[in-house]
């Protein structure tokens, strides 16, 4: 009798054990568009974030960036030679010097080319 009451417990410990173990790797991906943003900010200023160690607050977090294109390549814009842009389709109707903003997710600072990172962008206006 005793074994199988030790038998019972184990199953339900692996059945929940695998239920979580499903529900957290086959999460729902996060909806940068439809999220709102932690920040409005000017792209030349979102790079202070990072120098003054405030990370915390914009990192892997949604953020909306103004700011003049200075490069524009086939999925990534830059912004104020600050902000690098990532889209997940080719860019069209954009033009160097063009100000717009743009609304994405925080992924870092790239310490080589001194750029903040966005990716799942979305122009906003």
């Amino acid at each position: 009798m005793k074994k199988q009451v030790k038998i019972v417990i184990a199953l339900v410990f692996v059945s929940l054990g695998l239920y979580f173990a499903y529900n957290y790797m086959y999460q729902d991906h996060r909806d940068i568009k439809a999220e709102k943003a932690v920040v409005l900010i000017p792209a030349s200023e979102l790079i202070s974030y990072f120098n003054e160690n405030n990370s915390k607050k914009v990192l892997n977090k949604t953020v909306q960036v103004s700011g003049i294109i200075t490069e524009i390549n086939t999925k990534n814009i830059i912004l104020d030679d600050k902000v690098q842009c990532s889209f997940d389709s080719v860019l069209k109707n954009l033009n160097l010097n063009e100000t717009i903003i743009v609304k994405g997710r925080c992924i870092g600072f790239d310490e080589l080319f001194e750029v903040v990172k966005m990716d799942q962008s979305s122009i906003i206006k």
